[in-house]
């Protein structure tokens, strides 16, 4: 091999001597400076002898390392999650100080009326009038905004596409639909709409180049949208490890714990700001709610009492539910198919009269019963966990001079449930942005103290009734929402564990009783909605079933090994195009299944086929040494003139997906058998099918539970059963969920 001059006295190259000889030494010295002379007098040095260019050179590889380690910190995924949870507080903290001056507004404006009819009915009309807005900004900005948003991200999360769904203009009309819903004072929560928010807040984030390639993969994609709705919760109720852990319970099925990390940091961020700005909105610098009770407050006995409210509030849990289908069923059979269509201006108006309506008939209600009836969630939450009794400092007391006592504690407690109760139900059928977790639980915290009461008034008053309502608004709110974590967002939300035994058996209990009756509130919505979802097993005895028992039969379209162009064709055109995964059995007779193939796949073989025999020259991508000609790419590239046909290029397409000049020669051949039929390719051999084969599959004797595993985890509509390698039949994921929403799986 020859070496170049320059590099034959280098020290790697330089010629054997032995130790001893000191005059070869000197020897080679000398001519190793006189060769680095003559390379730094040449046109081009090399940088071995050139030390100041080298030096140079470090310096500049040393800021290109600093700079690749900067640009790396700031498209990563932290950075993505910080300003996520920065965000998201951020657009918390706005919605509620939005709502604090709309409240504000109407107090003043209710008052303008100098006596107590006429602000009565500026009341009225001041909540009927925000509340039209409301409607206004969703169905005109963005009807995908109404609702609660928990459920459809449940969907979305489960790798369902909802168009349109986490856009700006959503975002808008979430925001501020939701921003005029509370401020009309209608009885609905921000848990859901905030989730939404978050979400897409972090759509947007990932579409900025910075985070570009967390946006190519899906599986990150999906991490941070997850994290997105725990940092939803967080924001609303300012609780990181509750707010982690109700995002999974009510928007996943099975969740993948290395993104627990991801969930956590941007949720404690999200609680920090929080912090800080509910502080400059309130003045408050500790928990949501303020409670002061011992250490221990309640007595051994009193267990039994709790178990008992745990489930009186999992049957109301229950009730509430249903209450909630029954008036979604009357508004779409009577109002909108019976009372809107008669007159033909209401069928466009339809939304907006009923959101007035609602708004009139509560207004109504509830100005003349109470100032009670006026106070915000929060205070009334607050109120109710009260250690003390309910005749000294309250909101109620402060803001409106009036007791609670006045004219009975019972009656107005009494009260404020049932209409709270009947609110918060109809609320949610209004078109917008709505929560249900906020009311619910400050339904339960009035049914806890009231039980509370009773039970101090027979006790003799060593009891206290507010341990009563943290219990009571912790069970209610499970049996409604299906949770287990809303315990943990109590102890969070109270900053206290002195009633941490109670609430857990009691939200426990809550839980049960309310299942036993009745879907869970996100469970309803998403299936009165007909929202796409995985199965899952609704019965215990469900287990013991294996795929043989959920299967359907052979299905009639499958794919030979052995095709011609023209069976292929055929085979695509004759099958439904809803069909896009089709297994690939051995032949006919047999039935061994060798792996399946997508429709996308079959088409692109279809259409490479038709090219090659139509004697169109497809280019062929030949395997080349990269790092050897990075340096020409680029000419190489400009050189190719490509020609017009668009036939030319798709084939090109095709060339560069991986078409070999092996399978191009066999696609070309045009030979016939005896009959005079084209001869039949084996597109395994050619290895022109994937045949990802382990995903789509599974033998008859596998357990229920693991099929519902395969196509939630794989997100796969369709399992092929096989039993010996031979295809039995197929288990479709729609048939499975339309058997568990029934109760038959």
């Amino acid at each position: 091999m020859l070496v170049p001059a320059r590099e034959l006295f280098t020290p790697t190259n330089k010629p054997f001597h032995f130790a001893e000889d000191s005059l070869s030494s000197s020897f080679w010295s000398h001519a190793l400076a006189c060769v680095r002379g003559c390379a730094a007098a040449s046109s081009q040095p090399h940088s071995f002898f050139d030390l100041p260019e080298a030096s140079t050179r470090r310096k500049r590889s040393d800021k290109e390392q600093v700079t690749d380690l900067t640009v790396s910190l700031l498209e990563s995924s932290w950075v993505l999650l910080l300003l996520l949870g920065v965000l998201a507080s951020t657009v918390a903290w706005s919605v509620d100080w939005c709502v604090l001056l709309l409240h504000r507004l109407r107090a003043t404006f209710s008052e303008l009326g100098g006596s107590w009819l006429p602000n009565y009915l500026l009341y009225t009309v001041y909540r009927v009038f925000i509340l039209v807005a409301g409607v206004a900004c969703t169905f005109f900005v963005g009807p995908n905004a109404a609702g609660s948003g928990i459920p459809e991200m449940r969907s979305i999360l489960g790798g369902f596409p909802f168009p349109n769904y986490l856009t700006k203009r959503t975002m808008l009309a979430k925001g501020f639909g939701l921003i005029f819903a509370l401020g009309s004072g209608l009885s609905v929560g921000k848990e859901g709409p905030f989730v939404h928010l978050s979400c897409i807040i972090a759509h947007q984030l990932l579409h900025v180049p910075l985070f570009a390639q967390i946006r190519r993969s899906q599986d990150l994609t999906h991490h941070v949208l997850a994290a997105a709705c725990a940092v939803g919760v967080t924001a609303t109720f300012g609780t990181p490890i509750g707010g982690v852990l109700f995002s999974i319970e009510v928007t996943t099925t099975y969740y993948v714990t290395s993104n627990y990390w991801r969930a956590f940091f941007s949720s404690v961020v999200a609680v920090v700001v929080f912090r800080v700005l509910d502080n400059l909105l309130t003045g408050n610098t500790g928990s949501l709610f303020t409670t002061e009770f011992a250490e221990l407050p309640y007595k051994s006995y009193e267990i039994a009492l709790f178990l008992v409210l745990a489930a009186l509030c999992g049957v109301l849990g229950a009730v509430f539910v249903k209450t909630y289908r029954a008036i979604v069923r009357v508004k779409a059979e009577v109002l909108e198919q019976h009372v809107f269509p008669r007159w033909a201006p209401a069928r466009a108006l339809a939304p907006f009269l009923y959101a007035a309506f609602v708004a009139l008939v509560f207004a109504l209600v509830e100005f003349p019963v109470g100032s009670f009836m006026q106070l915000s969630q929060r205070q009334m939450i607050d109120d109710m966990f009260s250690a003390g009794n309910l005749t000294g400092s309250t909101h109620l007391a402060e803001d409106f001079g009036q007791l609670w006592t006045s004219p009975s504690l019972a009656l107005n407690l009494v009260v404020y449930v049932v209409v709270r109760f009947f609110s918060t139900a109809i609320s949610a059928t209004v078109l917008v942005p709505s929560g249900i977790v906020t009311p619910v639980f400050a339904v339960g915290a009035a049914l806890g103290r009231l039980f509370g009461e009773m039970i101090v008034l027979l006790g003799g008053g060593d009891e206290l009734a507010g341990g009563y309502a943290v219990v009571g608004a912790a069970s209610l709110t499970a049996g409604v929402t299906g949770t287990i974590s809303v315990a943990v967002i109590v102890f969070e939300l109270t900053n206290q564990l002195s009633y941490m035994v109670p609430v857990l058996l009691c939200v426990l209990v809550g839980r049960a009783v309310a299942a036993f009756f009745s879907l869970d509130m996100y469970d309803t919505i998403s299936r009165e909605k007909n929202l796409p979802q995985w199965p899952d097993l609704t019965k215990q005895k469900s287990y013991g079933l294996a795929a043989s028992d959920l299967m359907r039969g052979v299905p009639a379209y499958w794919v030979l090994r052995h095709q011609t162009l023209a069976s292929l064709k055929r085979l695509l055109q004759e099958t439904p195009s809803d069909v896009t995964l089709f297994p690939v059995v051995d032949d006919e007779r047999s039935l061994l299944y060798l792996g399946a193939a997508d429709r996308d796949e079959l088409e692109a073989v279809v259409g490479a086929w038709e090219l090659c025999a139509s004697g169109v020259g497809v280019p062929v991508v030949a395997t080349t040494d990269v790092d050897n000609h990075s340096d020409t790419e680029e000419s190489e590239g400009d050189a190719v003139t490509p020609r017009s046909s668009r036939h030319i290029e798709m084939a090109a397409a095709l060339a560069l997906a991986g078409l070999s000049s092996a399978q191009v020669a066999a696609l070309s051949l045009r030979e016939s058998d005896d009959s005079g039929d084209a001869r039949p390719l084996d597109l395994v051999k050619l290895e022109l099918l994937s045949l990802d084969g382990d995903s789509f599959h599974v033998h008859r004797d596998t357990f229920a539970s693991q099929v519902i595993l395969l196509i939630s985890v794989h997100k796969a509509p369709e399992l092929f059963v096989t039993a010996r390698g031979k295809l039995l039949g197929v288990i479709h994921a729609s048939d499975l969920l339309a058997r568990s929403r029934k109760f038959m799986l």
